[in-house]
């Protein structure tokens, strides 16, 4: 949630080299209108850490009782830039403010980046450096907080906030004050990195890789490109964000790669280019989390008629793995069927406020990775299968995975991804590797199979023996056969038996008897037989 409480009409002139300097010391009552707040709160002049107007932050009551389990205040980057003319240069911050607190608001707190996605109208929190418990008692008495933003956390002409974030507290007030922000300024173009998961010679799986690189210093981003020729772009060729970049790659090739830092003053050159080849195992996107204390896990997930229970436990948000590997659990899929139900049971944390939502991930051409046409499932907003308004714990979502023609059979990847969702589906449900929030994932496998597994020419040539029989009854074929079961004359069942290629009747009186072999596709051949 975004919302602004009040305006400012101040305005500098830009200039090149700027960076985001600035504290919020809140000695003028209209320096609100730079901030937004999330979850509760209020500007207040009492009690103070500093200043004579005695201005501060109230972040509010974060509760633990299914109202707000977490909250916090920023400071609206675009307004200072807007405003004051002080421009983000994707280098480090260096980032402090002061804090107190009423007895019982026992959370955690942390200092915290918030980016804003205009795509959903949602600002995503990511915690910076480690988290500051707070414990029960009251502080009465200022304290500092800090940490350090990374460079090239921040992208140049991109909306952020700075500011704190507090998880899940008991009842009792945090007072904020004096966000202090100094962003480091640059004057040299960064220079070259190296992979470090890449060297000439490497051979990596197939499928979708994690290319990763060493930071360097100053970058704000980092121009990577993957070819099959030297110098290539064919496969890759963009500005990337951090330092690893996922890439899909075919089985049994040749690929050259090259990384180039970037910042405000210029692209590194003269970076070198390394060589690598492909095996063919396929490998799939890791996922992370940037919310690693507030996690819902999945607690099971129904598909083909098989359902698989991974954290039957689980009552409420809380440090839980962000994913879990069940390609052990394998759906089987038949071609007679073009649509099948998938249920997703979640965790919840009983807030009638909060929607939940699932996405569905299937790699149906098997190329290691959940981007091509058809293999997403209800990953947009238009799209998305979510529940919100209740106090259901867990929720339980339902859509119908549609499959694709012309999949070849076999075995498929399949991700399950479950998270925190507004109107607007959240970005860790939008493809099958974007970061989770505060949900997990889970990955299965399908195994796409064929109806008519034992093709019915070859189930006519299957022939039961001797017949007339005495005692024992031999079948030529049993591949693809289930069990079997006997019938008298009059219908009765008389035996059930595993699948055999001999199976023996001693204890049958004489007379005529029906041998029905039901095979695994549904189907049943049907043999008259005598027993002497």
């Amino acid at each position: 949630m975004k919302k602004l409480l009040l305006s400012c009409g101040i305005a500098f002139s830009f200039f090149a080299q700027a960076q985001l300097n600035h504290l919020a010391d809140f000695e003028d009552a209209t320096d609100v209108g730079q901030y937004a707040q999330f979850g509760g709160g209020t500007f207040t002049s009492a009690a103070a850490c500093s200043g004579d107007f005695g201005g501060q932050l109230q972040i509010g009551a974060v509760t633990t009782n299914g109202t707000v389990t977490q909250t916090g205040w920023m400071v609206l980057t675009e307004v200072l830039e807007e405003e004051f003319g002080k421009l983000n240069n994707g280098q480090a911050v260096d980032v402090s403010f002061n804090y107190k607190k009423a007895a019982n608001s026992n959370g955690t707190l942390y200092v915290a980046l918030f980016s804003y996605l205009p795509a959903t109208n949602q600002w995503n929190v990511e915690y910076i450096g480690a988290g500051t418990a707070l414990g029960a008692a009251a502080i009465t008495t200022c304290q500092t907080k800090s940490a350090t933003i990374p460079a090239g956390k921040m992208q140049p002409g991109q909306a952020y906030g700075i500011g704190a974030w507090v998880v899940g507290s008991a009842n009792g007030n945090i007072f904020v004050d004096d966000i202090n922000i100094a962003q480091q300024n640059v004057s040299t173009a960064p220079a070259c990195t190296t992979f470090t998961n890449l060297t000439s010679g490497s051979v990596l799986p197939s499928g979708t890789n994690t290319i990763s690189w060493n930071e360097s210093p100053t970058a704000v981003n980092y121009y990577l490109k993957v070819g099959t020729t030297p110098g290539g772009t064919d496969v890759f060729n963009a500005a990337v964000t951090g330092t690893s970049q996922n890439i899909t790659l075919a089985p049994n090739g040749t690929y050259y790669a090259s990384v180039s830092p970037w910042n405000t003053v210029g692209q590194a050159t003269g970076c070198t280019e390394v060589s690598f080849t492909t095996n063919n195992v396929i490998t799939y996107c890791a996922l992370t989390t940037n919310q690693p204390t507030a996690i819902a896990p999945i607690k099971s997930v129904n598909f083909a008629g098989v359902t698989n229970s991974s954290d039957p436990t689980a009552t409420t948000i809380g440090s839980f793995a962000h994913y879990q590997d069940f390609t052990s659990t394998i759906f089987e899929v038949k071609d007679n069927v073009t649509t099948l139900p998938i249920t997703v049971s979640g965790t919840t944390n009983g807030n009638p406020v909060n929607g939940w939502a699932m996405s569905v991930f299937i790699d149906w051409n098997g190329d290691g990775d959940f981007d091509d046409a058809g293999e997403s499932y209800f990953n947009t907003t238009a799209t998305m299968v979510r529940k919100a308004g209740v106090t259901d714990n867990p929720v339980v979502l339902t859509g119908n995975i549609t499959i694709p023609s012309g999949v070849a059979y076999g075995q498929k990847r399949m991700r399950v991804k479950y998270n925190f969702a507004s109107t607007a589906i959240h970005t860790a449900l939008t493809t099958g590797c974007s970061q989770m929030g505060n949900g997990q994932a889970e990955d299965y496998t399908l195994d796409y199979q064929q109806f008519l597994a034992v093709g019915n020419v070859s189930k006519d040539a299957v022939s039961v023996y001797p017949n007339p029989f005495v005692d024992v009854v031999k079948i030529s074929d049993i591949k693809g056969v289930k069990s079997i079961t006997v019938t008298d004359a009059s219908g009765r069942n008389v035996r059930t038996l595993a699948a055999a290629s001999e199976i023996n009747l001693a204890q049958l009186k004489s007379g005529l008897y029906f041998i029905n072999l039901r095979y695994e596709d549904g189907t049943v051949k049907t043999v008259k037989s005598v027993k002497k």
